[in-house]
């Protein structure tokens, strides 16, 4: 099936759907090959939960199933569902279910039920996806795709039981991640799941309106993005250089500021920091750049370019006694992190601010080689 003859079955649907996205863009995102998820920034309202995510996601003492199955939810969400972002309630939505030692997510799209992502007490998770079934056939037919990989990794097909597209649809069930992980990764399963999404938003029928969850939604969003960062724990973290610093010594607690003594003021300087450094990781996201937070020493957010070099950011909020002082903290935070991980290179550092009164104070970090990030700036950061 090629674009063309897509867009011509589409031509004859009348939808809601178009317009967000017209029948020939739409045509032309089902047989394309990336499979690029769309990007996080396209769901502004899911960046504040992203940073509780990635800390669940990444608890090396206890990854939370439920957490994971739910990124995997977003995964399939931002990867297979046409204009996910702006047709969410609309075309599309998650509910969660549960029954004794089985809990699971069910993506519905248009008509009917999509995917199902299920968690188990014993750790395993499960797929199922309901999918157009030319592409697979097809695929299986020319040799891209083949049979005994499949059996492999013990997926499993079956047929559909429900009449919606009857004619070209199946369903097919993968046991465990790694099964998941190859089969997503197969072009013509890409294809043929995102065949069957954009089938199901083009009849124009939701009925499900009012059980749509945004929170849920943004919650799935964020996991996806989350789970797509790197472990800081699997991060290969250059070793503190034996002339730098002290590694058996404890490192002092930053400053304890204002909202030490205020639980109120350190909640807010708390939410005000994760909004900062979510509106960050958003830019990255835009540049094709995942970052991670190495732990030693506990640097805010980190990532490397393609030419292997290490960048370091720490974000300061807006509430404090003092820009000055916050300022200061920060430039001190960064230069000391910077010191201890010069061992393989010099790593560019950056020190991101809500926004800044003092125009001096762009002057002060470039003496001392530290880009100022200003949060009302965000478009003119440079990142590289």
């Amino acid at each position: 099936m090629n674009s063309q003859s897509l867009a011509a079955e589409f031509a004859n649907r009348t939808s809601g759907f178009w317009s967000y996205m017209t029948r020939e863009a739409l045509a032309d995102w089902v047989v394309r090959a990336d499979g690029e998820p769309q990007p996080f920034g396209a769901l502004p309202s899911a960046g504040p939960r992203l940073p509780g995510l990635i800390r669940a996601i990444n608890d090396a003492d206890a990854k939370s199933l439920r957490e994971v199955a739910l990124g995997i939810a977003g995964i399939v969400i931002r990867t297979t569902i046409p204009a996910a972002a702006e047709s969410a309630g609309q075309h599309w939505l998650l509910t969660p279910y549960a029954n004794g030692a089985e809990r699971w997510f069910r993506l519905t799209v248009g008509m009917c039920w999509a995917a199902e992502i299920s968690y188990f007490d014993d750790g395993r998770i499960t797929t199922i996806f309901r999918m157009a079934d030319t592409p697979v056939s097809r695929a299986l037919a020319e040799g891209s795709l083949r049979a005994e990989d499949l059996t492999k990794f013990g997926i499993t097909r079956r047929t559909d039981g429900l009449r919606t597209f009857a004619e070209d649809a199946t369903v097919y069930h993968c046991p465990d991640i790694d099964g998941l992980l190859w089969f997503l990764d197969q072009p013509a399963v890409g294809e043929a799941i995102r065949l069957m999404n954009a089938r199901l938003v083009a009849t124009g029928q939701f009925a499900w309106q009012r059980s749509y969850d945004p929170d849920l939604a943004e919650e799935a969003w964020a996991a996806a993005e989350a789970l797509s960062l790197p472990d800081p724990a699997n991060l290969p973290i250059p070793p503190l250089d034996e002339t730098h610093g002290h590694p058996g010594r404890p490192i002092p607690g930053a400053f304890p500021e204002w909202q030490a003594i205020d639980p109120e003021a350190q909640e807010a300087a708390r939410d005000e920091h994760d909004r900062l450094m979510v509106l960050l990781m958003t830019r990255l996201n835009d540049f094709g750049i995942k970052p991670f937070q190495p732990t030693d020493p506990d640097v805010g957010l980190a990532w490397r370019t393609p030419d292997g070099r290490l960048h370091i950011a720490e974000a300061k909020s807006a509430l404090g006694p003092s820009e000055a002082d916050r300022l200061r903290l920060g430039l001190g935070q960064l230069l000391d992190h910077r010191h201890r991980l010069e061992s393989d290179g010099r790593p560019q550092a950056y020190l991101l601010v809500s926004g800044i009164e003092d125009d001096t104070w762009p002057a002060i970090c470039a003496s001392a080689d530290v880009r100022l990030l200003v949060a009302t700036e965000s478009e003119a950061w440079r990142l590289d």
